[in-house]
């Protein structure tokens, strides 16, 4: 064992025993085969360090130094690379995250937060819900309520005097009459006609047969509502009296109205003078208050059948203008005219009730009271025929549910 020289450096050490190597195997003799490399022939670095001059130590020491920062910046840009590869996946992400959370706001977690306010908003919206409900549910009630009450058939009486413009109507006869049954669960509107001559007991006159036009003579409205009603064995449940005076009036209250005739014929005026008025079957008209009563009082070229449906035409022209969003301004002014001018009798249930069945597009049927015109003591009458009024009757009678029977 080698005594140890403090004084010594690792490196001269080191130096000193390559010395003594080299004196134990002479150059030139090698114990191993030339082929095979042995460690003891290549030198240490610390070795090349000692031998090889300065200015290689230097150079070399350089190159060390441009490597190991060339793989430094390498390990360093790729690291680099990698980060703002990763960053950039991060960002992606989140932004997919959020534009999905847009469209699926329902399928996502809910968080804590997010989980507490929408514990909090729950019975909100519970009660806003049962609001809501009970809101539907009483509009429901209310229209089913309406409904109920507005079903009921209800009959109507119009009574058209012959008075004048200007005339009274005491003493007047009827110059013609007309039963309108709204029927609304069956959408049905039956207009009936009576004609003028109509031989029928008169209530008010102890029952004596006459003329059911002279009812209005002798007792006015509610002797003719009394006749009409035995007659077709119906209680009456509303009238109106229209004159001249109050028909032009009502039209001119409502500006006019807008029909089609159905027939082709001419007409007086309210005045008596002849040929004022010409209407063509198939065109329409705006009709003013006189030009609408010459329409519907015309009969000479037909028959009160034919003159009963051209006013229930006029009714529903007028109706159908007051059922308008335009029209329903007029409705107030219209009732009250016709309340003040025209003896009008109807309930709030029977105007709903006619509303309704306008409403629901109603189909209209006429009806007739059929008879036979004889002459008696000198006077025409039109004698009812029995087997007719008989179904005529039939087909007026309706149900407790508001139906027609014979449906």
């Amino acid at each position: 064992m080698e005594e140890f020289h403090s004084g010594r450096s690792r490196l001269e050490r080191k130096r000193q025993e390559g010395l003594h190597e080299s004196e134990e195997h002479p150059h030139g003799e090698q114990e191993h085969e030339p082929n095979e490399a042995s460690p003891r022939q290549e030198r240490s670095a610390s070795q090349r360090y000692l031998d090889d001059p300065p200015i290689e130590r230097k150079k070399q020491m350089e190159n060390a130094r441009q490597t190991t920062g060339k793989r430094r910046l390498q390990v360093g840009f790729g690291t680099v690379l990698r980060s703002g590869n990763r960053f950039a996946v991060v960002v992606k992400n989140r932004l997919n995250q959020r534009r999905s959370s847009r469209n699926r706001r329902t399928d996502e977690p809910i968080t804590s937060r997010s989980s507490d306010r929408a514990l909090k908003k729950q019975p909100v919206a519970k009660k806003k819900r049962r609001f809501k409900g009970k809101i539907i549910g009483l509009i429901m009630l209310i229209l089913i309520g309406l409904i109920v009450f507005g079903s009921q058939p209800f009959t109507f009486l119009l009574i058209g005097s012959d008075a004048r413009p200007g005339e009274s109507l005491r003493g007047s006869r009827s110059d013609s009459l007309s039963v309108m049954q709204f029927v609304p669960l069956s959408r049905t509107i039956q207009l009936t006609s009576i004609p003028r001559d109509t031989y029928t007991p008169i209530a008010c006159e102890d029952g004596k047969k006459d003329k059911i036009t002279h009812a209005f003579a002798y007792g006015g409205e509610d002797c003719t509502s009394s006749a009409v009603s035995e007659l077709l064995d119906q209680d009456i449940d509303s009238k109106i009296v229209i004159s001249f005076d109050s028909f032009i009036g009502l039209i001119d209250e409502i500006g006019g109205i807008d029909l089609v005739s159905t027939g082709t014929f001419s007409e007086q005026d309210a005045s008596g003078k002849a040929n004022q008025y010409t209407f063509q079957k198939g065109k329409e008209y705006h009709m003013d208050g006189a030009m609408a009563l010459a329409y519907s009082r015309h009969r000479k070229s037909d028959t009160d059948v034919a003159r009963a449906n051209r006013q229930s035409e006029v009714i529903q022209a007028v109706a159908t203008d007051l059922m308008k969003p335009t029209g329903w301004s007029s409705i107030p002014d219209a009732n009250r005219y016709m309340k003040e001018e025209m003896n009008l009798d109807v309930s709030v249930r029977q105007m709903m009730t006619a509303g309704l069945s306008l409403a629901l597009l109603s189909e209209r049927e006429h009806l007739e009271v059929e008879g036979v015109s004889e002459r008696m003591n000198g006077i025409f009458y039109d004698f009812p025929k029995k087997k007719e009024l008989k179904e005529l009757r039939v087909k007026l009678d309706t149900t407790f549910y508001g139906t027609l029977k014979n449906d």
